[in-house]
Formats: C-alpha cells, structure tokens, sequence
C-alpha cells in the first residue's frame, strides 16, 4: 500500500469519527427535548381538567339560584302587579306567571273558577263560558292531573243553556279527587271533537295548587 492510499485512508477514518460523533450528539439532543415536552404536554392536560371544575361550580350556582316565578316571590323579590305577574331577580331575570293558555284562548272559552294558580280541594266546581262549538251535544270533557302527568279525575262540563249557537254558553262541572303528593297540577278543559281530526282538537290549561 502506497503513501497515498494509507493518507486516503485516514481521511475515511477521520470522517468517519466525525459523523459517529455527530450522530451520537444528535441522538442526546433529541432525548433531552422529550422531558420538556411531556412537562408541556402535562401542564396543558392539567389545565384541561380544571376546566370542568369550573364549569359544574356554575351549573351548581345556577341550580342554587332562583328558577321560576314561585321562588322569585318567595325570595322577596319585587313584583310587577300586572296579568300575568312579573317577578325580577337580583341577577336582572325576570320571572313571568304561568297562567296557562287562557289569554290564547279569550275568544274561545273562558273560566270563572278556579282561577289559575287558585289553590284548589275536592269536589271541585268549574265554571266559565265557551263558544257553542266547543261543545258537542250540550258538553265536553274536563281532567285533572297531578304534576307528573298523573290523571286524578275527569268528567263532563255540562252546558247551561242552548250550545247550538256561535255565542258563548255558560258550562259547569265538578270533579272529586284525592290531593296528590305534588303541591302543583294542571286541570285540562277539552273542545269536544267527534270528527277525531287532530286539527280539531283544542284545550284550555288552567294551572292549579292542591
């Protein structure tokens, strides 16, 4: 081996070393990141769990706070004395009584007793007016349900005059029931429909306290 070829083969050698060396460095540098990342990678996880945190403390201050018009009277807050009634929060909502569909319905029937949310107990007297076509053969049904839906009572408004006319008839009916556990319920007065066709249905809501 010539001079040459042993000089050619240092500078292999030599350039050899260098690129170990480099690719050793390299490997190190690529090591050291990968904590760093993952303390990142951490933080940010951490940061994410916190946030449901939060957010169930609101949704529990929100359930803490006043809901309808009932626990807005009943915290003292100021009323608007119209029809239906107004209540307004601290946190500037404002509460308004339900009443039902009867302001809806004026032009249709109309109920004298019990007034909604008139604290009510058995027999039951209902009395109002309707328009002779919410009648069929001089009457139409009439229920009574608790605040889950459970039906109590149910019968017959009875008309107190002649129904074949586009005039308001004065109606009556009573119903017996058992106070239910709920403190609140709705009574249902229904537009008799002997046709059965869904367009014709029609009902006045009256919400009602036991």
């Amino acid at each position: 081996m010539n001079q040459k070829e042993i000089m050619a083969l240092a500078i292999i050698s030599v350039i050899g070393v260098v690129l170990t060396g480099a690719v050793v460095v390299f490997v190190q540098y690529q090591s050291s990141k990968v904590p760093v990342m993952s303390g990142k990678t951490a933080n940010h996880s951490s940061a994410a769990t916190t946030e449901p945190v939060k957010t169930e403390e609101k949704n529990e201050n929100e359930e803490n706070g006043v809901k309808n018009f009932q626990e807005c009277v009943a915290a003292g807050n100021p009323v608007e004395e119209i029809y239906p009634a107004r209540c307004f929060a601290p946190d500037g909502k404002t509460f308004t009584q339900n009443i039902g569909n009867e302001m809806k319905l004026a032009e249709l029937i109309m109920i004298y007793s019990p007034r909604p949310n008139a604290q009510i107990a058995s027999p039951l007297v209902i009395s109002g007016k309707a328009r002779g076509n919410w009648f069929f053969e001089a009457s139409f049904p009439v229920k009574l349900m608790d605040e889950n839906g459970n039906e109590l009572a149910n019968g017959i408004a009875i008309a107190q005059s002649d129904w074949m006319t586009e005039d308001f008839v004065e109606f009556l009916a009573t119903l017996e029931f058992t106070a239910p556990p709920t403190p609140a319920g709705t009574l249902i007065l229904q537009k008799d429909n002997p046709s059965g066709l869904s367009e014709d249905d029609n009902q006045l809501i009256v919400p009602v306290e036991f």
